[in-house]
């Protein structure tokens, strides 16, 4: 495995253990079970920006990015 391929490989766990806190701080932050807060990680716009190394959102904290996704179901739930 070549140095890069580790270091993706790498980038990959702390994105899933990221992924894992968000959840919790999601659910608690909601007062929703972890399986919901997973759907509603999972289906958002929040979730893309995450996985997309460009935003830069994998930098900011755990509590940052439930709070996006928070918002922005609040922010659809009032269309």
């Amino acid at each position: 495995m070549t140095e890069q391929q580790k270091r993706k490989e790498a980038r990959k766990i702390l994105l899933w253990q990221q992924i894992g806190c968000i959840i919790v701080v999601l659910a608690e932050k909601m007062d929703i079970p972890c399986k919901k807060a997973l759907d509603m990680f999972y289906s958002s716009k929040t979730c893309e920006k995450l996985h997309d190394e460009s935003t830069g959102l994998y930098l900011m904290s755990n509590r940052f990015v439930a709070e996006e996704v928070a918002r922005e179901f609040r922010n659809a739930s009032e269309k």
